[in-house]
């Protein structure tokens, strides 16, 4: 591979890293202001799988009254 190359591949790597952060910016944003997370998913394109582990940051798991 040419160095050229070599460069191209990086920067796309890079790229496809910072549109990952910005997806997962975008979500953690809007369950702040609580949107579903399933339009979330649907509308940033993350899994909703992903989705409602960022939520869990936001939403804290209420333990039951003994």
């Amino acid at each position: 591979m040419t160095f050229e190359r070599l460069d191209r591949y990086a920067f796309m790597d890079g790229h496809e890293q910072g549109l990952a952060e910005k997806a997962i910016e975008d979500a953690s944003n809007l369950l702040k202001k609580n949107i579903p997370v399933e339009t979330i998913a649907e509308c940033i394109g993350l899994p909703l799988e992903k989705v409602l582990e960022l939520q869990k940051q936001f939403v804290p798991v209420e333990e039951p009254e003994i």
